[in-house]
C-alpha cells in the first residue's frame, strides 16, 4: 500500500458502518470509453486484458461518522465504478474510481463531496431484504432509487451456500478492492483505504433491472450498460471502515 495512505490510516476512521447485501453487476467495455475519466497516474485494471465497469448496489447499517452515530442509522448507496491501479515503487495497489454515487443521507452526500471530493449526489434510495427459504439461503432483494423525477429499481434473487472468492478468479477481481482513488480537474490524485475482511459470495439465480443509464452517466459508457451484464455477484458484505484521504503523487 502506498506509504501515505498507509499513515493515514494510523488516524481514526471518519465513516464506518456494517455494508450488507451487496450486489455487484459488470459490463466488459473498451478502454477509450474509460479513457477521459481515468485520473492522472493512475492505470486501468483489466481482467483477461479487459476493463469493466459495475453498477453496484448496497446498504449500510450502524452507520458512524466522526465516531458518533448518524441518523438514520442506516442507509443504502447505488454507485458506478470502474477498476484501476496505482504503481508504486514496483508494486501495484488495486482500487476503483467512482464516476456517480447516489445515497440517501444528505451528510453522507456532503461529506463524500467535500471530504472525499467523490462524485456523490443525495437522493432517495431504499431496499428490502427478505430470506424466502431458510434451508437453502434463497434470499430476495429489492433495491429502488430516484433519478430525476424516475424511480429505477434492481430485484436479485439468489441462494446457496456463501463461499469465498477464490484466488485469481474474476471474482476477486471485482471484489478485492480496498482503495478508492479520484481527481478534480488539474490536481493530483487522492486515495483513501477502505478496511474490511473478504466479502463471502452467494450464487445469484436471478435478477432484473431497470433503469435509464443515460441520466446516470456519459454517452459514451451509457450504451455499453444498456445491454446484459456479464456478471452479476451478491456479497454478504462485512464491518467496514473508510479512512481519511491523502494526495499521491
Amino acid at each position: 500500500m502506498p506509504a501515505n495512505v498507509e499513515l493515514r490510516m494510523s488516524r481514526p476512521a471518519p465513516i464506518s458502518a456494517h455494508w450488507r447485501n451487496i450486489v455487484i453487476l459488470s459490463w466488459p467495455i473498451d478502454e477509450d470509453r474509460l479513457a477521459p475519466f481515468l485520473p492522472y497516474s493512475l492505470a486501468l485494471d483489466r481482467w483477461d486484458g479487459t476493463p469493466y465497469v459495475s453498477l453496484v448496489c448496497l446498504c449500510m447499517e450502524s452507520l458512524r461518522a466522526l465516531g458518533l452515530p448518524t441518523l438514520p442509522r442506516s442507509i443504502a448507496e447505488v454507485n458506478l465504478r470502474f477498476y484501476v491501479r496505482f504503481p508504486d515503487q514496483g508494486e501495484e495497489h488495486k482500487g476503483v474510481v467512482f464516476l456517480r454515487q447516489l445515497v440517501s443521507n444528505p451528510f453522507v452526500g456532503f461529506a463524500g463531496r467535500h471530504l472525499f471530493r467523490e462524485p456523490m449526489l443525495h437522493t432517495p434510495v431504499s431496499w428490502e431484504f427478505e430470506k424466502t427459504d431458510p434451508s437453502n439461503g434463497q434470499r430476495r432483494l429489492h433495491y429502488r432509487w430516484g433519478n430525476g423525477g424516475r424511480d429505477e429499481e434492481l430485484r436479485v434473487t439468489a441462494g446457496g451456500d456463501t463461499y469465498l472468492a477464490e484466488s485469481g478468479s474474476f471474482e476477486e477481481f471485482l471484489t478485492a478492492r480496498y482503495l478508492g482513488f479520484n481527481a478534480q480537474s488539474g490536481s493530483r490524485v487522492r486515495a483513501y483505504r477502505i478496511s474490511r475482511e473478504p466479502w463471502r459470495l452467494v450464487q445469484v439465480i436471478e435478477h432484473e433491472l431497470k433503469w435509464d443509464v443515460g441520466t446516470v452517466c456519459a454517452p459514451r459508457i451509457a450504451d455499453v450498460l444498456a445491454g446484459p451484464p456479464a456478471s452479476v455477484l451478491l456479497a454478504t458484505g462485512s464491518d467496514t471502515r473508510i479512512h481519511w484521504p491523502t494526495k499521491l503523487r
